[in-house]
């Protein structure tokens, strides 16, 4: 069966300066921090097999959740999560990570799973290259993704920054190849004073085309409208106290899901009908995703 594999591991888990104590509380830090991205991305954990490996995991993500999704949410919530657990640590008990993304068909065994694809990502994640970047990296988390990955998910997708990932060869056991390095993203900030100044592109033609529609300027309106979305949609916006910065956050998360452009303007018309805010605002919406994805 095809699933999303995820596979991390703790950067110098068996360093000296750790004691049991420490090794105890970036364990269960981790664990916390998984359950967490994933619950905020809308994920539903128990539709996911996970491998626990003591200072890291793997976790099989089925169909059912896209792709981007676990790029752009999955990723990074952990790497919120993991950036958080580290500001309240001892330094011995905070956590790097190396975490890298694979898409592949996995099989059933009797006594767990087994893949090509498992043994590619797992061969990247164990690479001196990948094990370098994490070590000189200024974030917590570093992410790398396969070769396939990156060619059949992240180069398509402008959120995922695509021109953020620099190409790395590397060669473990039996196994030499290519794969895609990208340092996690630090959080954008919650509030900006001008969160869309200078951006004069098409994502701000359609955030600013929304912001015109009424039951999108209100607040409560707002959150009316979430519960219009689908379910892993509607629960997967991040919230933010102005107006702006949530509208942006919304058409992201929309983008990540297929058709979810479209269920946005779904849930737009029950609120507003036929309005003429609605129709400027899809004319930008066919703008930003060149035509897929909007209601005709």
């Amino acid at each position: 069966m095809p699933y999303t594999i995820l596979v991390f591991d703790v950067d110098r888990y068996g360093d000296p300066s750790r004691t049991d104590f420490h090794r105890t509380a970036v364990h269960n830090g981790l664990n916390r921090a998984v359950r967490r991205a994933f619950a905020e991305a809308a994920v539903e954990w128990d539709s996911c097999d996970w491998q626990d490996g003591g200072d890291g995991g793997l976790i099989l993500i089925p169909v059912t959740t896209p792709k981007v999704v676990v790029l752009n949410r999955v990723v990074r919530n952990l790497a919120d999560a993991v950036r958080e657990h580290n500001e309240v640590s001892a330094a011995e008990a905070r956590i790097r990570l190396r975490l890298c993304l694979h898409a592949a068909d996995v099989r059933r065994a009797e006594y767990g799973v087994v893949g090509s694809g498992i043994i590619l990502v797992s061969r990247l994640l164990a690479s001196a290259e990948l094990r370098n970047e994490c070590r000189n990296s200024p974030e917590p988390v570093t992410l790398a993704v396969t070769d396939g990955f990156f060619r059949e998910v992240v180069r398509h997708d402008p959120v995922a920054e695509p021109g953020k990932f620099r190409e790395i060869r590397f060669r473990v056991k039996e196994t030499e190849t290519a794969g895609w390095v990208k340092t996690a993203w630090q959080p954008p900030p919650a509030a900006p004073a001008e969160p869309f100044a200078d951006r004069p592109d098409r994502l701000t033609a359609l955030v600013e085309a929304l912001l015109e529609v009424p039951s999108v300027q209100d607040e409560v309106a707002r959150r009316a409208l979430l519960e219009l979305l689908p379910r892993p949609i509607g629960g997967s916006v991040r919230y933010q106290p102005r107006a702006r910065p949530h509208v942006f956050e919304l058409v992201r998360t929309c983008r990540d899901y297929d058709r979810g452009i479209a269920a946005l303007f779904i849930a737009l018309r029950k609120m507003e009908g036929d309005s003429a805010p609605v129709r400027r605002a899809e004319a930008a919406a066919r703008e930003w995703t060149t035509g897929e994805d909007v209601i005709g």
